[in-house]
C-alpha cells in the first residue's frame, strides 16, 4: 500500500492503474483523491482550486474510459471498472463542493464523505467519516466489483460508521431489494474488512449465535444478520445479552474478555449489523434491550 502510494506521484495515472493490485489501486486512488480535495479546499482561492480539481477529475475519468476501450486482461478490466465506479462518485462529490461553493474542509458537505488518509505518524491508511475514524483492515478482496454509490448508500454508510464509532451496531430496515445487505457488504469492502452474511431463521438457537459472535470478536470481522427479526423472541433476548457483553468489552478497550464462560481475545474492528423487513407475517418485534444496541436506518426507494 505504501509503495503504491509513493508510486502514484511518480507515474502517469494510466500506467499506475495497470501496475498495481486491484485493492491497492482502489484504496490509493481514494487516498490521493481525498488529498487533492483537501489541498484545493485549503488553498488561498478554494473556489478556483475546486473548479480546477473538478476538471482534473473529469480528465482522469476520460483516461480510464480510453483504457477500458483498449486491449486488457480480465483482471485489469475488473480493476478499472471498479475504479471508474468510485471515480464517478468522487467526481460527483467535487461537483457538489463546487456548486455549493464550499471553501473549508471542515464543512459538513465534505466531512460526511467516506475519506481516506495516509497517516504518517501511524504509517498506515485511515478511513474517516464525520467524526468516526478506523484503520484500514487489509482483508484480501482481490479485484472485486463495487456498488454504484447513491445518496441512499451514503446515508446508510454514515449511520454504520457513526454507530461503530460509539461501539453500537446498525440496523438497516426496509423492503426487499433496497440494498440493505449490499450497502453493508460494500462498506466492508471499502474499509478492507471481512463481512460474513448470515441468513437468520426461526431454527437458529443462541448457541449458534454465540459461536458466530465469538469468532467475530476474535477476528475483528463484521457480520450482517439478514432478516434478523425472523428469529424467536427467546433467542433474540439472549443475543441482546451476548452483544452487550461484547460492547462493554469494546467500551473499555479490553484485549481479552469473558464471553459465554470462555476468555477470548478481542479485536476492536468487530461489528454486528442486522437487516430487517418490517411488517411481514412471521416476523418478531425486537425486544427493547436489543433495540438499544443498534442504530436504525430506513432504506426506501
Amino acid at each position: 500500500m505504501k509503495m503504491g502510494n509513493q508510486d502514484y506521484k511518480e507515474r502517469d495515472r494510466k500506467e499506475w492503474v495497470l501496475a498495481h493490485a486491484g485493492q491497492i489501486v482502489a484504496t490509493v486512488a481514494q487516498i490521493q483523491w481525498c488529498k487533492g480535495c483537501e489541498d484545493a479546499l485549503n488553498s488561498h482561492q478554494p473556489l478556483l482550486a475546486v473548479n480546477h480539481w473538478y476538471k482534473k477529475n473529469v480528465e482522469q475519468l476520460n483516461q480510464l474510459t480510453d483504457l477500458v476501450r483498449g486491449p486488457l486482461t480480465e483482471i485489469e478490466r475488473k480493476i478499472i471498472v471498479a475504479l471508474v465506479t468510485t471515480d464517478v462518485h468522487a467526481r460527483d462529490i467535487v461537483d457538489t463542493l463546487r456548486q455549493q461553493k464550499i471553501t473549508t474542509p471542515m464543512d459538513f458537505v465534505w466531512q460526511q464523505q467516506l475519506r481516506y488518509y495516509w497517516d504518517n505518524e501511524l504509517d498506515d491508511c485511515v478511513v474517516k467519516q464525520v467524526n468516526a475514524s478506523f484503520p484500514y483492515g487489509y482483508e484480501y478482496m482481490g479485484a472485486t466489483t463495487r456498488l454504484v454509490i447513491t445518496p441512499l448508500t451514503d446515508r446508510c454508510w454514515i449511520t454504520i460508521t457513526g454507530a461503530l464509532h460509539i461501539k453500537l451496531g446498525a440496523a438497516p430496515a426496509g423492503p426487499a431489494g433496497t440494498g440493505k445487505t449490499e450497502s453493508t457488504k460494500d462498506l466492508a469492502k471499502a474499509m478492507g474488512i471481512q463481512c460474513v452474511v448470515f441468513n437468520c431463521s426461526d431454527q437458529i438457537d443462541y448457541k449458534m449465535m454465540a459461536r458466530l459472535f465469538s469468532g467475530l470478536a476474535q477476528q475483528g470481522a463484521w457480520t450482517c444478520l439478514d432478516e434478523f427479526n425472523r428469529m424467536d423472541i427467546e433467542v433474540l433476548s439472549v443475543i441482546a445479552q451476548q452483544l452487550l457483553t461484547i460492547r462493554q468489552a469494546l467500551l473499555i478497550s479490553a484485549d481479552i474478555f469473558l464471553f459465554e464462560g470462555h476468555k477470548i481475545p478481542l479485536k476492536k474492528t468487530c461489528g454486528v449489523f442486522v437487516t430487517m423487513n418490517p411488517g411481514y407475517a412471521g416476523r418478531t418485534e425486537l425486544p427493547d434491550n436489543l433495540k438499544v444496541l443498534f442504530r436504525p436506518v430506513s432504506m426506501m426507494i
